[in-house]
């Protein structure tokens, strides 16, 4: 049983993320290696560990890279614009995302190896409100962080997928407060990510949800590496060394938990080392849940996911116009694709 001191500390990682701004671990670069910048979409986090990882057991310093990771308070949107506009080489950030800013902004960022394969947002109730399918939700208030977020976009994704009408939804805008205002039923449902699924559990309360898993209706593509289409273009060995560094990076995670845990906590959250069992249970429940390595090889893209999270966003009107996908990314650096 976690406590409410606990619980309250962990949810903070996520409402911290969306207000702090970017902070840094610099590397100073040597004179033999190249210096290389990637930029996470919000505060330190156990999703980021393949690049955690990757720079802690040596393996960019491997492929003569110098890493600086940087740490955006924007989300997806925070890598996507400075990888655009070329102030970092690399980034990490959601498909939809990346779909999204060239379809609207006509910015030339590019995808070129997927960690998320399944899209990691749901749609939790309390068993009590008698929501178990998308269709329970009509009539009924649905918390989000606020409009237009992950969370927001992949409900009305769920409803829309089965011909209900999202309108009939009273999305209640709720910020960081989506649990509490769940359990204090002061919304019948949250929008939410398989996190709070995780933390419910842990505070004994996972006989009393039922979870709608967006991936079973709409499994858009969830985060991955980004570049430029200019470093693309002129520096191609340069995304090569990086991704098969992160690659590394991400198996090592994968297949030594406790370490990679231990790697996270060290490194870029000493605050959190008393709740290391809960981060590494959370570890553990991304693996399953979302990168699923037992049934995708790490890096994948699939084009007729790309296709799916494009027609959604066309349809719920996030963008007025489809672009070439062949463009937005490229399977040429994934190691397994090789």
């Amino acid at each position: 049983m976690v406590s409410k001191k606990v619980v309250g500390g962990i949810v903070a990682i996520i409402v911290i993320a969306a207000i702090i701004g970017s902070i840094a671990l610099i590397y100073t670069p040597t004179p033999e290696r190249e210096h290389v910048t990637v930029m996470m979409p919000y505060l330190p986090a156990m999703g980021m560990s393949a690049f955690y990882c990757a720079l802690d057991q040596g393996y960019y310093a491997e492929e003569g890279l110098d890493v600086t990771i940087l740490h955006s308070s924007e989300g997806s949107m925070g890598p996507i614009k400075q990888v655009g506009a070329n102030k970092v080489e690399f980034g990490f950030s959601a498909g939809s995302s990346l779909i999204t800013a060239r379809a609207s902004e006509g910015i030339p960022v590019v995808m070129v190896y997927q960690i998320d394969q399944n899209y990691p947002f749901v749609v939790i109730a309390l068993k009590d409100s008698g929501i178990t399918k998308p269709e329970d939700l009509i009539g009924k208030s649905v918390a989000i962080e606020g409009a237009g977020a992950p969370t927001h976009i992949a409900t009305k994704a769920i409803l829309a997928k089965n011909g209900l009408d999202y309108e009939k939804v009273n999305f209640v805008p709720v910020g960081g407060a989506g649990v509490s205002s769940l359990l204090e039923k002061k919304v019948d449902a949250m929008g939410g990510h398989i996190f709070h699924v995780y933390l419910l559990r842990s505070m004994g309360k996972g006989e009393d949800i039922n979870v709608i898993y967006a991936r079973d209706y709409v499994n858009m593509v969830g985060n991955g590496i980004i570049t430029s289409e200019k470093i693309l273009k002129e520096n191609p060995e340069l995304v090569r060394k990086f991704v098969r560094a992160t690659h590394r990076g991400f198996e090592f995670a994968i297949n030594n938990p406790e370490k990679a845990v231990d790697i996270y906590i060290k490194n870029w959250a000493p605050q959190y080392a008393e709740k290391r069992d809960f981060h590494l249970g959370f570890w553990k429940e991304l693996i399953k849940e979302v990168y699923q390595p037992d049934k995708y090889p790490l890096g994948q893209m699939r084009k007729e996911q790309w296709e799916m999270t494009q027609d959604v966003l066309y349809d719920l009107g996030i963008i007025d116009h489809k672009i070439d996908l062949s463009k937005a990314y490229t399977t040429e650096f994934v190691p397994s694709a090789s």
